[in-house]
């Protein structure tokens, strides 16, 4: 049952971002995305009995994520600011 929540999380991320067209809107479903899967890592490790590598991985990914949100936002804000808004429309009219 807590596996198919974390897989909930984890698609509702990747809807969050397939949908989304503002950049802090994909950076919060990043975010779910990282969250399911590292619920995954974590309780697929304690209801197999195994060793704590699950939690070690889960401890690494949460440490990865917090450095992608505080970059990322970070980079919103300063966009924000430069700009005056953050459409990912705009942003993609950047590579040509």
């Amino acid at each position: 049952m807590i596996l198919l929540v974390s897989g909930l999380l984890g698609g509702l991320g990747l809807a969050c971002i397939v949908l989304r067209r503002t950049l802090l809107g994909i950076l919060v479903g990043v975010q779910l995305l990282i969250l399911g899967a590292t619920m995954m890592f974590v309780l697929s490790g304690i209801s197999s009995g195994a060793r704590p590598e699950g939690h070690l991985f889960g401890f690494f990914i949460v440490l990865g994520a917090v450095a992608q949100l505080a970059a990322g936002y970070a980079l919103a804000i300063r966009r924000f600011y430069l700009r005056g808004q953050i459409d990912m429309d705009e942003l993609r009219t950047l590579k040509r």
